[in-house]
């Protein structure tokens, strides 16, 4: 993996390309060019870069043809991309890889620069008390799960993915909780922290913002909703911003 390193996390791209959707992929477009005209670093998806993914034997969901397009054309431009699997979207069984090779991880992604540890993390089942998250996730990531889901047919499930996604109030949900999340996440970096990891990036909470703490750093990764969140780390810093901040850098 070669610095600097570009983060985006929840970008929840959706199956249905409305103007609103069409108008936030213009934006990771955007993003990604300004990738390939710096020519170095890594791209890394820290989880929920879609809103639904289920890959089937000959079959995967549909929609999301530029998105897959674009990640190809960052690979076949030298930009390699790392993606975390997030809880809306683990259930990558190698597609990916073969579309537009991407390595994909099924748990947290570990690396260092400049003598620095770094965690990355998607972060769902963080919070103390997500305990029936906890169980829940570990059900429908299990062999007997993915087994029985793969009967019912594509369609279906699309559907209902979809009909799930529209009746969520609201992804930013999460901001009705914002005094425990910054309290367990914190302290979740703080453990991380006494086994020698110096920055610790989360995502799943759709927070933004960089907390340096005696020479340590927790990152949150924000979302594409509506930050539009970037975050890049490179030999000497941590930067983070949305994602016109990120294109005008010079």
């Amino acid at each position: 993996m070669n610095d600097p390193y570009y983060i985006i996390s929840d970008n929840h791209f959706s199956m249905d390309l409305d103007q609103k959707e069409h108008d936030r992929r213009q934006k990771i477009f955007q993003v990604f060019d300004k990738i390939k005209a710096l020519n170095k670093g890594t791209l890394i998806i820290g989880g929920d870069f879609f809103d639904y993914w289920f890959e089937y034997k000959n079959e995967i969901p549909k929609g999301y043809d530029n998105i897959l397009e674009a990640l190809a054309d960052l690979n076949n431009n030298n930009i390699k991309i790392h993606y975390i699997l997030g809880n809306h979207d683990y259930w990558d069984f190698g597609y990916l890889n073969k579309i537009a090779g991407i390595t994909t991880y099924k748990n947290d992604l570990e690396f260092n620069i400049n003598n620095k540890k770094i965690l990355i993390t998607h972060g769902d089942g963080i919070l103390k008390s997500d305990y029936g998250y906890r169980f829940m996730k570990k059900i429908i990531r299990s062999q007997l799960f993915i087994f029985l889901y793969k009967l019912l047919p594509a369609k279906i499930t699309c559907a209902f993915a979809k009909k799930l996604s529209k009746s969520s109030s609201d992804y930013n949900h999460h901001d009705k909780y914002l005094k425990i999340i910054l309290k367990d996440t914190l302290e979740y970096a703080k453990e991380k922290w006494k086994k020698n990891y110096d920055i610790v990036c989360i995502g799943h909470y759709h927070q933004t913002g960089i907390t340096n703490l005696n020479g340590k750093q927790l990152i949150y990764l924000g979302d594409w909703l509506s930050k539009y969140t970037v975050t890049v780390i490179d030999q000497d810093n941590s930067w983070q911003g949305n994602w016109k901040e990120f294109v005008d850098l010079s």
